[in-house]
């Protein structure tokens, strides 16, 4: 077969073959495939330049650039970033071929297996962003591209199996559209065939269409016009379903459908919201595909469906939220026609009404009364009028088997009862507010095994029909492993189906729920005890569930008055205990259930254990992370800390006496809004949107953040209004600078953006941040909606800010924000030393150790943790022998920590080991 140069699509319809170099599961991220393609392609590169007749490196790749960049040596034409990292590639890769060609063997010096593998890094890492000098695609495209261009006698194949999860999926277009433009770069000199169902083909043109034009000399779907040819479409949708006005079956089912990835009958037969039964999925299904709404995949055991785009057009116009009939002539066609900011379409809220888009507090506030129409369990978002991103803003914030706490503003839910429940393929989030701890944790168990979880995330396709899918690659048995390993209670010889298991759990739920309700106020000591029991081993044996099915958890609790909390010892130590009860019991080793190891001490349930055996340096995990956010809960670390301690200082005599051996809990608890913190979720968002920001860069976002949001006297930020304003800049740039970032944060609202300033004040300085133009007092006036004499009190204030100008315009002054000035964190000198900060503090408590081995392991970490330890995290107690250790060696320790530092230390964290008596699962 001729070879060309060029992307082409490869499906079932196609004569193109997937010769030469493969590339399995390209997702849209570049740093995630280019640099497997670049190391699959090194050998075929090698043996190339082997066929110049020189075999000095030098200058057989000086002739090589001599024919790839024609330019390079011109001293009157400096390089940019991609032309240098193109060079050092050239370099790197013939250096590798006629130096290394036979790899780094052992034999040779640890020198050279050195540079041998910073050859590799070089060679593999062009163009993504992380190579030499974090150069771009230009740099790939004057590299290997421009190297095998005028090198190749003709075109290498190259066959790319795009990854149809992660390109449907993806939320963040720009991500997608870089990946795509990587291939046409690649198409420059390589033939690059792509491998993808008909699905994801169908996604590419419908969301990439440029590029579906250009490369493929395809056009996209019917939707490409904004006017007659989209309207034609929208009637088309409607007459395609206007006769299911009877039909409400049909329409439920329509309306529970996803364009992005398929759903099984028996996901759909299992769907609450859908509510038909299992014998009729298959007659609905078949009359919305004669329809043209719906596909079906019929290759796997299970059929599955999925929206075609006229279907998908058909959910959004002429469906509402009830799933009735609605002509999309009443509705706004401009304003409904966005993106679904989430994964799944049934995210149903039908209390919210209007155009407007609320902020994300009114958004999350605004629950409705569950008496009336609303639900006691609600999706985050849903395709109407959501704000984008509120998936996104509460999952950055939480560190990872840690309890995170953020100074925050949360409205008050209209109901305290409601529970939000958001989730992607490998991630869910809870979403609630404190009730106090019984309340609480049967909200929490109401949600993660709510209705809508067991019909959208704890589905028979992810758990398998026999919960086969949980653990497919072992040899062991399944229902073995869940009810001995796992923990998970309510799962009897009879309950080892799907089908059995769900209707028990519901019905036990059910039951502890009616008697939350019952007892949350009551003065029945014994009866609320037995129900703590039972919600506790519940929520334990579903996060059990979400973990084995590789589900990531993290659970938001809300505190809007944690000032009152405070103040109220009771309520205080109502949170404090429900922590140090609740956190632990949500703990895995492997496929065993952590408190198990560590805590238990019933003969009958010990006896019930698994056997295991403990890796050394290893640790256990959380099934569940946890954030509170509240005006100043960061105060309350503490008291939390310390009733972790109180209650996580022994284990079981026989982990403490070393007759047995487990292995430790770690339990951080995390201040969100300190510097690291900050810096944490910046990091985090940039390797989601494949944002390549220097550390620089990131430097100056991390400092730009923190002057914005700070209150004053302080240099910490909420990271919500961080995220936030971040993913508001990505919006409309893809590497939004730091002045950017402060122009988005001057959206929010006035108590949000510069809270150290009064709001008239910030009113101002927000209105100048967004101006195009220099502005003067009249126009402030209009623009930032103050008053004269508020103007004239405040602008004094603003025009003291360092980044406010007065500027000349026609012979009149006027004010303009400039993004010159910078940020300078506080002095380290400011804080007390580390030591010094942190000896005094130490309580001297004995804490068993189950082992000698595992004593010498904390002490190891208990001297990095005072060499790395931050404001960041609070510690609990050290073993007593580490502190003799310290104690020994505490004056050589201080002399070698530094005063002052440019930034405040990088965090750690502590190693809590927990015991809980009288609580079971």
């Amino acid at each position: 077969m001729v070879r060309k140069r060029g992307v082409r699509l490869v499906s079932h319809s196609t004569n193109v073959s997937t010769e030469g170099i493969t590339c399995p599961a390209v997702s849209p991220r570049l740093t995630e495939w280019v640099p497997e393609l670049l190391d699959k392609l090194r050998p075929q590169t090698e043996r190339t330049i082997r066929e110049y007749p020189t075999t000095d490196p030098w200058h057989t790749s000086s002739q090589i650039l001599a024919e790839t960049l024609p330019a390079w040596q011109r001293t009157d034409n400096p390089w940019t970033d991609d032309v240098a990292e193109a060079v050092a590639y050239t370099r790197a890769i013939t250096t590798l071929a006629l130096t290394y060609g036979d790899g780094p063997t052992k034999t040779r010096s640890p020198y050279h297996q050195r540079r041998h593998a910073d050859l590799t890094d070089t060679v593999t890492s062009i163009g993504t962003g992380r190579g030499p000098v974090n150069a771009d695609l230009g740099a790939l495209a004057k590299g290997p591209v421009a190297l095998h261009r005028e090198l190749d006698d003709q075109p290498r194949a190259l066959t790319l199996l795009l990854d149809g999860d992660a390109w449907t999926s993806l939320t963040d277009r720009r991500t997608g559209v870089r990946a795509l433009a990587a291939t046409a770069v690649l198409a420059d000199g390589f033939d690059v065939r792509l491998v993808a169902s008909p699905r994801v083909h169908r996604h590419l043109l419908k969301r990439y269409p440029d590029w579906g034009e250009c490369h493929l000399s395809l056009t996209a779907s019917r939707e490409r016009s904004p006017h007659t040819d989209h309207a034609q479409t929208v009637e088309t949708a409607w007459k395609a379903i206007r006769d299911l006005d009877t039909e409400p079956g049909k329409r439920r089912v329509l309306g529970n459908l996803n364009i992005a990835y398929a759903r099984s009958y028996r996901d759909l037969g299992n769907d609450h919201a859908i509510d038909v039964a299992d014998g009729t999925i298959s007659r609905y299904v078949l009359n919305l595909e004669a329809r043209d709404v719906v596909t079906i995949d019929r290759r796997g055991q299970q059929n599955s469906v999925h929206l075609t785009d006229l279907g998908n057009l058909a959910v959004k116009q002429c469906l509402d939220d009830n799933y009735d009939l609605v002509h999309p002539d009443q509705r706004q066609l401009g304003k409904s026609l966005t993106a679904t900011p989430q994964e799944s379409t049934s995210t149903v809220s039908p209390r919210r009404g209007g155009e407007k888009t609320p902020s994300p507090e009114e958004w999350v506030a605004t629950t409705g009364n569950p008496d009336k129409n609303s639900e006691y369990v609600q999706w985050l978002t849903d395709a109407k009028n959501a704000p984008t991103h509120l998936h996104e803003r509460f999952s950055t914030v939480a560190h990872d088997n840690a309890v995170t706490l953020v100074d925050d503003q949360p409205e008050p839910f209209e109901d305290g009862r409601v529970a939000y429940l958001s989730h992607t393929n490998n991630e869910t989030l809870v979403v609630l507010q404190w009730g106090g701890p019984l309340a609480t944790l049967g909200r929490l168990a109401g949600a993660l095994l709510s209705e809508k979880a067991l019909s959208k995330i704890l589905t028979p396709s992810r758990l398998g029909q026999n919960f086969n899918r949980l653990h497919e690659n072992t040899d062991h048995d399944t229902a073995r492993l869940l009810r001995r390993g796992h923990q998970v209670g309510w799962y009897s010889d009879t309950e080892t189906t799907y089908g059995a298991w769900r209707e028990r759990i519901t019905t036990v739920r059910d039951r502890l729920l009616t008697q939350v309700a019952k007892l949350t106020h009551s003065d029945d000591t014994a009866a609320r005890s037995d129900l703590f029991e039972d919600l506790h081993g519940l929520i334990a044996s579903a996060t059990q569930l979400y973990h084995a099915a590789s589900i990531d958890l993290t659970t938001t609790i809300r505190l809007p008055d944690t000032d009152a909390l405070a103040r109220n010892t009771t309520q205080l130590q109502d949170l404090s205990t429900f922590l140090a009860k609740t956190v632990p019991k949500q703990s895995v080793y492997g496929i065993h259930a952590g408190y198990r190891m560590l805590f238990e001490e019933r003969p009958a349930k010990l006896a019930r254990r698994l056997p295991y055996e403990v890796e050394p340096d290893t640790q256990m995990d959380l099934t569940m992370s946890w954030v509170l956010a509240g005006p100043t809960v960061t105060e309350l670390a503490d008291q939390i800390t310390t009733a972790l301690e109180a209650e996580l200082t022994d284990v079981r005599e026989a982990i403490a006496d070393g007759t047995e051996h487990a292995p430790p809990l770690e339990i951080p608890v995390v201040n969100g809004t300190t510097y690291p913190a900050i810096r944490r979720a910046i990091e985090k968002i940039a390797m989601t949107h494949d944002v390549q920001w220097t550390p620089r860069e990131k430097q100056r976002l991390v400092r730009r953040c923190l002057r914005s949001f700070s209150p004053a006297d302080t240099h910490r930020a909420c990271p919500y209004d961080v995220v936030e304003s971040l993913l508001r800049a990505l919006n409309e740039t893809h590497s939004p600078t730091p002045a950017d970032v402060e122009r988005t944060a001057a959206t929010l609202s006035a108590r949000r953006f510069r809270p150290d300033l009064t709001p008239t004040a910030t009113k101002l300085y927000a209105t100048l941040l967004r101006a195009e133009e220099p502005l003067g007092r009249t126009e402030l006036l209009e623009q930032a909606g103050v008053s004269a004499s508020s103007y004239d009190r405040r602008i004094h204030d603003v025009r003291e800010l360092d980044q406010i100008q007065p500027v000349q315009v026609n012979g009149h002054r006027r004010w303009v924000a400039t993004p010159k000035a910078s940020f300078t964190p506080p002095a380290a000198t400011n804080a007390p030393p580390l030591l010094a900060h942190r000896q005094p503090n130490l309580p001297h408590r004995v804490v068993r150790s189950h082992s000698d081995v595992w004593t010498r392991r904390r002490t190891v970490h208990a001297y990095t943790a005072l060499f790395t330890t931050t404001q960041m995290t609070r510690h609990t107690t050290l073993p007593v022998k580490s502190y003799r250790q310290f104690d020994q060696h505490s004056s050589l320790l201080a002399s070698q920590i530094p005063t002052t530092q440019s930034r405040p230390p990088e965090p750690t964290t502590s190693t809590l080991h927990s015991k809980q008596r009288g609580e079971t699962q």
